[in-house]
Order: structure tokens, then sequence, then C-alpha cells
């Protein structure tokens, strides 16, 4: 690709507040801070031209687009393209590629091809003029098989922090975290109501985009008697903090969801390389690292979460 001058690449990407690159690597989307950010990085590393982002001028005329997670509105404010604008803008420029024979690629995170609601509207309306969708696993690739037929492409997501060592992490006041979009929020909220009341940790931390205090607050009255929880934006840097004074990560989720089942590890390995002992569900892309993890619902993982460092 490098060697092709004629090549000039755009990016649409939700929930920007400018159209620098930058903001690519501190945004709460996953996958455009990981999936968008580190493309685009490559393609400048390889002098190939990318438009700024969502290639806003009259001159910015890519024929290679590749599409980042469409949310229609945060219903903030604070970003570009909200109060219901996104749809048309995003859709007149897809047109406009399509009617130049220039390709449209997806990053398709999640399996929005089959779902209801204004998100799944959006895709289902772009399909006939997308060329290929990027996928973060093969699970997610086998769940498209039935509503995709044409080129796919599997690309897992990065880990986005350094390696820390296991801590020796005092455990007066055992410490839960769990990190990550507000989409998958809803597993835990149920977690804390049902299995962690097998062996709650004394203080549960949340970091989480937007600021979902009325569900946590609504799930809190079935957590644990005496389980504290913190909730606190998501930043890479809030993580890494966190990660210092918690003693084990958990992610629960559902491995039978269509939408999510096959989402990448990167949760997972980002718990792990943080120095923390995990407890996640059984989702296919974190098999193959199931030797380093325990899982949701069994007694490896109820001693995991009653002894979290493996002290007698």
């Amino acid at each position: 690709m490098a060697e092709n001058s004629d090549l000039k690449v755009g990016w649409l990407v939700s929930n920007l507040k400018t159209n620098d690159f930058e903001e690519l690597f501190n945004t709460e989307l996953a996958s455009s801070r990981m999936r968008a950010g580190v493309c685009i990085s490559g393609c400048q590393k390889a002098d190939i031209t990318v438009y700024p982002l969502n290639f806003r001028q009259a001159d910015h005329n890519p024929n290679l687009v590749f599409m980042a997670k469409y949310v229609p509105d945060s219903n903030t404010g604070q970003y570009l393209d909200d109060s219901g604008k996104r749809w048309a803008f995003w859709l007149k420029k897809i047109k406009k590629l399509h009617s130049k024979k220039g390709k449209l690629i997806l990053d398709y995170t999640d399996n929005h091809f089959v779902n209801p609601g204004i998100v799944g509207d959006f895709y289902r309306k772009i399909k006939p003029m997308v060329h290929a969708l990027v996928l973060p696993s093969d699970r997610m690739k086998s769940n498209v098989a039935a509503s995709w037929d044409k080129e796919t492409y599997v690309i897992p997501e990065p880990v986005e922090v350094d390696f820390i060592e296991p801590g020796k992490r005092q455990l007066d006041v055992s410490t839960a975290l769990w990190f990550g979009h507000i989409t998958n929020l809803g597993w835990l909220l149920e977690f804390i109501q049902t299995e962690i009341h097998k062996a709650p940790p004394r203080r549960l931390i949340i970091l989480v985009n937007n600021n979902p205090v009325d569900a946590v607050k609504q799930a809190a009255k079935n957590a644990p008697k005496g389980m504290e929880i913190s909730l606190a934006k998501w930043t890479v840097d809030t993580m890494r903090k966190a990660s210092k004074i918690s003693h084990y990560s958990i992610i629960p989720s559902n491995k039978d969801d269509p939408r999510k089942s096959g989402v990448s590890p990167g949760r997972l390995l980002t718990s792990l390389a943080m120095g923390l002992p995990v407890i996640a569900s059984p989702l296919d892309s974190y098999m193959p690292f199931k030797e380093y993890f325990s899982l949701i619902g069994t007694d490896e993982g109820l001693n995991l979460m009653k002894n979290p460092l493996g002290r007698e």
C-alpha cells in the first residue's frame, strides 16, 4: 500500500471534540482509540495520505474510507456532529465515495447488522456500499457469516498499557476493578447483584465512559452489604492508577450474545498486562488464554475472588 501514491485515506469516527488525530488516543471508545488510532499511525509512517478525521474540507477526497463505530448521539452536546446530525453527515460522505467507486471498510467490532434500533438501521442502510469488514476476532467472523458474504479481515486490538509486574498489594481492603465501555456495563450490574455475593470484595472500582450514576445506584441496592462502590470516568491514566490499588479484575459478559460474543480479548489482555489476576466470562476470544485467568461461576473463579493473590 505504501507504494500506491494515489491512495488517499479517510476515517469516519464518532464522539470527537476536534478533528485532530491526537484525540483518538484519549477517546473512551476502544474501537477508535486502539484501532483507528493505530491504523492511522501506520498509514502515516508508510507515507500514505490520511485526511484529518471525518475529512470535512471540500478538497478532502479519499478513495479509501475506514468507518469506526457509529454512535448516533452522545446526548451530551460535547462532541462534533451530535444532535442527530451524524447520520446525514456520514451517509452523504459514504454515498459520494460509493459513486466514485471508492472503497468503504467498516471496523466492525459489534454485530450491528442484526440488531434492532437506530444504530442497526444505519449499518443496514450502508451495507450495500460496504466493501469489507475488519473484525476483532474469529468468533465475530463466525457471527457475521449469516449476514455478510463479502471480504473480512480479522485484526485483534493491541495492548495499550506497558506491562506491569504483579505487585505485593495489601489485602486489608480487598478491591476489584472493572473497566469498559458503557455498552458492557449491564453485565457488571447484573454480576454485582448475583455472583459477586458469593465472595464480595470490600471495594469495587468501576471505570466507564459517561456517568451512569443512577444505573449504578439502582444496582447497588442489591449489592452485598458493606461493599463500597466507586464510580469514575475511564481514562488510560485512571485505569493505570486504579490497577495499582486493585487486587483483581472482573469481566462479566455473555458468550451467547451475538453482538458482543465476538469481541477481541482487549480487556483481558489489558488486565493481565497491568499485573492483575482476572475473573472473566468464557468469551471465545478469551479462551486461547484460559491458562492465565479464571472463569466466572467456577470453583477456581470463586477461590480467586476470595484470595486473589493466592495467599493462605
